[in-house]
């Protein structure tokens, strides 16, 4: 879970730090919002999106201009996050740039996030932290046999011939009536069949995008 705390300020340096899109900025603010609702982690949007774990969290710890969800994610959002697209950009968001100011790292044993400023037109300033809690140090999940076991079936059976994303793989397990599972349990599971061990996926980034598909 990401904690979102704001504090009143009043201090404003002369320049900006960030100038990023001001609808950039509301999506990474409302993103956060939704991710807290419905219980989902940062690492998991980041896992169905086709990315490494901390590439949503990047955007959390240093929001820039170049550092944003991309047309094809936005797409994805309202699915991902089960909500309608006014939730990601909501009706009103106002055009232009926003200014971020005193911006950096959060000096807070045990945790990691990013710290900012922002100002109101009259002059008003609020500190926003966002921070999450380190993974506690050899930390492991437990296995979701289940879920292992029918990926495996599915290789055997074909389903992995093709060359298949992780939401791909998330939307044919949701069909699925039995199959009861979290997004980091699939992500687990995606981890341990292109292992070593195992051998029985391979995995790659095309186009941006990790793809998974059968060994052979």
């Amino acid at each position: 879970m990401i904690e979102v705390i704001q504090r009143p300020s009043i201090r404003k340096a002369d320049k900006p730090d960030v100038i990023m899109s001001r609808m950039d900025y509301v999506i990474i603010c409302q993103v956060i919002k939704r991710l807290n609702e419905i219980g989902m982690t940062d690492d998991e949007l980041s896992f169905l999106l086709g990315k490494a774990n901390n590439y949503v969290f990047g955007f959390i710890i240093k929001p820039s201009d170049k550092n944003r969800f991309n047309e094809d994610q936005i797409d994805l959002l309202p699915y991902i996050l089960k909500c309608p697209f006014s939730k990601i950009i909501p009706n009103g968001t106002a055009p232009g740039n926003i200014q971020l100011y005193h911006t950096g790292g959060i000096p807070d044993e045990g945790y990691k996030g990013f710290s900012l400023i922002v100002y109101s037109p009259s002059g008003e300033g609020t500190r926003i932290i966002w921070k999450k809690k380190n993974a506690p140090k050899g930390s492991t999940r437990k296995t979701n046999r289940y879920l292992l076991d029918l990926l495996k079936l599915w290789i055997i059976e074909g389903y992995f011939d093709q060359k298949r994303d992780a939401l791909e793989i998330y939307k044919k397990l949701n069909a699925e009536r039995d199959a009861v599972f979290q997004i980091s349990e699939l992500e687990k599971c995606i981890k341990i069949l292109c292992s070593i061990r195992h051998e029985l996926l391979e995995k790659e980034s095309i186009d941006g995008v990790l793809k998974y598909w059968k060994k052979v």
